[in-house]
C-alpha cells in the first residue's frame, strides 16, 4: 500500500507495527484488532490492498478543495 501511495503522490504516516509497540497499541485501541495494511482517510477506512478504494482515496486525496467547505 505504501509504495502505491507513494507512486500516486498521496503523502502519509506509515505506522510499523512490527517495530513500534506504540504503534501496535494505538491500533488495537482505535480498532479492536491489528489488521493490516489499513488506511485511514477522512471518514474513509481502506483494509488490506484493494486498488479500487485505493484509488478512489488518491482521487479524493488530489481533488481540487473549495475554501471553506
Amino acid at each position: 500500500m505504501s509504495e502505491f501511495l507513494s507512486a500516486q503522490g498521496v503523502e502519509f504516516q506509515d505506522r510499523n507495527i512490527r517495530a513500534s509497540q506504540a504503534h501496535r497499541a494505538e491500533l488495537l485501541a482505535r480498532t479492536g484488532d491489528l489488521v493490516v495494511p489499513r488506511l485511514e482517510y477522512g471518514r474513509r477506512v481502506v483494509v488490506g490492498f484493494d486498488p479500487d478504494a485505493l484509488a478512489e482515496v488518491v482521487a479524493d486525496y488530489h481533488a481540487p478543495r473549495t475554501p471553506g467547505a
